[in-house]
């Protein structure tokens, strides 16, 4: 009976709305945090961010590793990290770069194309209690909207070359 209720009470809820998403320049340099021995083929989609809003997050958690991986939804709430992380940092085209959202695909939004499901939730990338279906993610320490998020095909990524980091480095300098 109570389950019941649950589920009467979750389809009698509104639907959530979607902030905003942030306008994306022409040009862009985007970061995907993954564990030191993860690894991608030429046709693996990486979770990707806007390395300036890794940045802003990274002050904002104090510089502390396991808060950054938390508002990444990397890592749940009290869940403690057990990996070391690197940082993978690429310059792309917008026109490279989906947004991993609920919607027709193709369609743009502020700028970049909902991706096709053959291009969702491939490969490393944030765990399921994170993904809100409005192209971010919610922050799994502090239970707000997280950083806007975009796909990238591997083989895309690496045309112009990329720069590899422990996070242990990011978070020291910024």
């Amino acid at each position: 009976m109570l389950a019941g209720l649950v589920v009467a009470a979750l389809l009698a809820a509104p639907a959530r709305a979607c902030e905003p998403l942030a306008e994306l320049p022409e040009a862009a340099q985007v970061a995907w945090v993954s564990k030191v021995n993860a690894s991608a083929g030429n046709d693996t989609w990486l979770e990707v961010v806007e390395l300036g809003k890794l940045r802003e997050l990274v002050t904002r958690n104090a510089r502390d590793s396991t808060r950054l991986l938390r508002g990444l939804g990397l890592l749940r709430r009290t869940q403690p990290q057990r990996a070391e992380y690197k940082v993978t940092v690429f310059e792309v085209s917008r026109g490279q770069l989906c947004r991993e959202m609920d919607g027709e695909p193709g369609t743009l939004v502020a700028g970049v194309p909902v991706c096709a499901a053959s291009e969702q939730r491939q490969g490393a990338g944030v765990r399921p209690a994170a993904y809100t279906g409005c192209g971010y993610h919610t922050d799994l320490g502090a239970g707000v909207r997280g950083l806007d998020v975009l796909r990238l095909r591997w083989a895309d990524a690496v045309a112009r070359g990329f720069c590899v980091l422990p996070l242990s480095r990011l978070l020291a300098e910024g």
